[in-house]
């Protein structure tokens, strides 16, 4: 039996655009060496004939050419393939050009001088961005916006302080453990852990425990018994690569042991499981509570616990971003823009002043829901306070009168002016998101069926009429 852990899957073509010989020569080195040999071009004419025939998935433009501006070559190569990431090369005085590269649809740019693990981890992301996009291209479309760049160009202190651990502990091999709120980006920080880690170019997968039943769960990690099929699980798909766990509170303490078995010594050695085989990962977990808290319930093992939590990150909620959250928005809106076919360009500052007054309960997932319901239902080019969802500008004004005592706050004080259907819809709400997202879970909370809960969201997902 061949123990030699995979190859990776085909990667799709890199296109390196740089007039300077001596600086594609050295990309072009830097990028073979890790299994990414790209296509070249000295010009944007040679560019854009070399982008025809390759149809690459991602491309490293220098903004400075001889024969044509990088932000014209830029807009016709997203004019022929939108699906492209494009990543610029700027020199630090034009950083402001990069930033207007990124509005206008860059994947993400790089600051000359450039170094060979922020070049071959911005590289790999975009492929990974690339490959997962095209893969799922009948997914929604809320699902395939990469905010990975965003992350690291933040100015906050609390997400410059994240963006240095993750620098830190990429290369590493130790188990990560990602703590946040819901929706404040903790799958984002795995996957720039992950591409930023010797293993960027090898599998990336996700399992998220709240959203199984236990018989579900244990295919979905060890995959089928030999006797139901060869269906690969999860742990065995990332081998080579990073499995992120989300929510490991939520897996049955057998599968717990069977998983902290896998780990501690490398092989399945279950008795129904195949042949032993050489399991080789690098784990990360999320969660938006303590560990530790699970541990004290019994709901999770305390020899998993201790093998998981070994370098812990916390994710600010977005109310703690400070003045990033604008600027995030403005992104936001362009690629949201791009994705649904409008002509966005940005935001009004009435708009922006409400969306910075907001608290965010949901974080990220909230403002990336309400940019998307404005930039659906109008055509731009700027996104105005009369475009955001009904409600939401009161909201942000109500922000601003919540007393500093909440304690004095009764039920009567939070339901007062709201009809049936808002109460019931903030009940079920609140309890999916108690939850980490898990219908099923929030359903039991509720005593009520799963798909009620479906049937509801998708009535309060539709535009009103």
């Amino acid at each position: 039996m061949n123990n030699a852990v995979p190859a990776p899957p085909k990667r799709p073509a890199v296109l390196l655009v740089e007039d300077t010989p001596s600086l594609q020569m050295l990309y072009r080195m830097v990028l073979t060496k890790v299994g990414c040999p790209p296509v070249c071009a000295a010009s944007g004419a040679e560019a854009l004939s070399k982008f025809e025939k390759h149809r690459p998935g991602v491309v490293l433009l220098d903004l400075m050419l001889p024969d044509m501006d990088g932000m014209t070559l830029l807009h016709q190569m997203l004019t022929l393939a939108p699906r492209t990431r494009i990543v610029v090369i700027t020199a630090n005085a034009s950083i402001d050009k990069a930033i207007e590269a990124t509005r206008k649809g860059a994947h993400d740019f790089l600051v000359k001088p450039l170094g060979d693990q922020r070049l071959v981890s911005t590289v790999t992301n975009a492929l990974n961005v690339f490959t997962a996009q095209n893969r799922t291209s009948t997914a929604p479309q809320g699902s395939l916006l990469d905010l990975s760049p965003y992350f690291r160009h933040a100015k906050s202190e609390p997400m410059q302080r994240l963006c240095s651990q993750i620098a830190a502990v990429a290369r590493s091999m130790a188990p990560v453990f990602i703590l946040g709120e819901q929706g404040s980006g903790k799958k984002t920080v795995a996957r720039m852990v992950h591409a930023e880690s010797p293993r960027a170019a090898r599998p990336f997968v996700t399992v998220n425990c709240a959203l199984h039943d236990p018989p579900s769960l244990e295919a979905e990690l060890f995959g089928r018994a030999k006797h139901v099929g060869p269906e690969q699980g999860a742990i065995f798909a990332a081998n080579g690569g990073t499995l992120l766990i989300e929510n490991p509170q939520d897996m049955p303490l057998h599968l717990q042991t069977w998983l902290l078995s896998i780990l501690q010594n490398g092989i399945d050695s279950r008795s129904d499981a195949p042949p032993p085989e050489p399991i080789d990962l690098r784990l990360v977990c999320s969660a938006r509570t303590h560990p530790g808290d699970a541990v004290r319930t019994g709901t999770l093992s305390a020899d998993l616990y201790y093998h998981m939590f070994v370098i812990p990150l916390q994710v600010p909620a977005l109310r703690d971003r400070g003045d990033d959250i604008i600027p995030f928005a403005r992104n936001l809106v362009t690629l949201i823009s791009r994705q649904e076919g409008k002509r966005f360009t940005g935001i009004s500052a009435a708009a922006a002043a409400h969306l910075a007054q907001l608290p965010w309960p949901g974080n990220l997932r909230e403002l990336i829901n309400v940019l998307r319901h404005a930039v659906v239902l109008h055509d731009g080019p700027e996104l105005t306070q009369q475009m955001l969802p009904e409600g939401l500008v009161a909201a942000a004004t109500d922000a601003t009168r919540i007393p500093s005592d909440t304690s004095a706050l009764t039920l009567e004080d939070a339901m007062a002016g709201l009809s049936m259907a808002e109460i019931e819809e903030r009940a079920v709400r609140a309890a999916i998101a108690r939850h980490d997202g898990s219908i099923p879970r929030a359903a039991r909370e509720l005593d009520i069926a799963p798909s009620t809960i479906y049937r509801k969201r998708d009535v309060w997902s539709k535009p009103a009429t």
